[in-house]
């Protein structure tokens, strides 16, 4: 009688990806929760627990659970087989996303999205506060300067406001990093130079390389030049003179906004949402497309949000009395902002008290020839009747 010969053993891949995701959950279950778990068999020994800490998780997306049981799942197939907990895992994998898909299909605000996702109406609002001072202490300022640019102009994704850099001359780009390029010649413009980023490997923007300048509206243009003249500068956004981080943009974006986990996705479906309400044409959504960097079918399938559905009661809409209400606090947060730093930064008055007697210097001692930026920037004005420049 011949003995029954052993199934042989199937493993599937474990990639890089599944690794981070194994140490990241627990890392999570020890350190977060203070679960006593070994590191080499958490899974293996806890498997049901395990199970329920990632289904109820309310702090995480479904996109993030989804990721945590296909990986839970494999590495229990990869031990054994015919593991049934590796199924079980698999399973409820698969089910957050095909709920993903259909969510996505049907244009629908994830559960994240329902909380945080704000019309595009709403930014105009906060916008509409902002003060036109020169003298804002410069934190604040690149805040503001970030959402105009999420909202005048098409949203690029994170990574290129993380590593755009100052370019005074076109001779400037070096094809590797990214540009902003303000042009004084003729008509004032700008424009977005992007060399780098996900879309840079993509057939249509490898090949076509005109669609990575991108020229930005007369708002945005507006918004960047007068940051330059008032706050010169290396980088679009920086933080004592060094590119900032995706935490930190997002940090700067979440309160001058007053939302706690909006990201640069959402701005990127606000904006489409508003386009795509407002312009019908193919042409004109093509055009927004290639502007974002993605495809057309990305921008509609992904992106755009169906706001009307009777499902969106925890979407911030802009009545006329909550945009009055957006307003009120938003002033009264840039008020507060302004008072706290004219109470800790005395240190900059005194040097813009030094450097508004330097220009008063150059321009009645030396008699340079007066720029409007630097008139405006140090309330200076030529007063006739003595024939000097002085403080207004």
């Amino acid at each position: 009688m011949s003995k029954k010969t052993k199934p042989k053993h199937i493993t599937k891949p474990w990639t890089e990806a599944h690794k981070k995701k194994y140490n990241s959950l627990f890392n999570y279950l020890t350190v977060k929760l203070g679960l006593p778990y070994e590191k080499d068999s958490y899974i293996t020994l806890n498997k049901r627990e395990v199970f329920k800490h990632i289904l109820e998780n309310k702090a995480w997306k479904d996109g993030t659970k989804e990721a945590y049981m296909f990986m839970a799942g494999r590495f229990l197939f990869n031990i054994n087989n015919n593991d049934k907990y590796s199924k079980i895992f698999s399973q409820e994998g698969f089910d957050f996303m095909i709920n993903g898909r259909e969510n996505t299909g049907n244009n629908e605000l994830d559960e994240k999205e329902k909380e945080n996702f704000r019309t595009h109406e709403y930014f105009i609002n906060i916008i509409s506060t902002f003060s036109e001072s020169a003298f804002l202490p410069i934190l604040q300022h690149m805040k503001q300067l970030l959402l105009k640019l999420l909202v005048f102009q098409p949203p690029l994704r994170t990574s290129f406001y993380t590593s755009c850099y100052i370019s005074r001359n076109l001779k400037d780009n070096n094809g590797i990093h990214n540009y902003v390029y303000l042009s004084r010649r003729g008509r004032q413009s700008a424009h977005f130079i992007v060399n780098k980023d996900k879309a840079s490997n993509y057939r249509l923007y490898s090949i076509n390389k005109k669609l990575s300048n991108i020229e930005l509206s007369p708002e945005a243009t507006k918004a960047i030049s007068e940051s330059l003249s008032n706050y010169p500068r290396n980088h679009l956004f920086e933080n004592n003179g060094k590119l900032i981080s995706q935490n930190t943009l997002l940090s700067w974006l979440r309160d001058i906004t007053n939302t706690p986990k909006i990201n640069i996705d959402m701005m990127r479906a606000s904006y489409i949402t508003w386009f795509y309400d407002v312009n019908a044409k193919f042409n004109d959504r093509d055009k927004l497309s290639h502007q974002m960097r993605h495809s057309q079918n990305t921008a509609s399938q992904n992106y755009r949000k169906i706001l009307n559905d009777g499902d969106t009661s925890n979407v911030v809409e802009c009545t006329e009395t909550k945009k009055n209400l957006v307003i009120s606090n938003l002033k009264i947060k840039e008020l507060e902002t302004q008072i706290s730093a004219f109470m800790t930064t005395k240190p900059d008055q005194l040097l813009f008290n030094k450097r508004r007697s330097d220009a008063l210097y150059n321009l009645n001692i030396k008699h340079r020839d007066p720029r409007e930026s630097t008139l405006k920037k140090y309330n200076l004005k030529f007063d006739e009747s003595k024939n000097i420049y002085v403080k207004i």
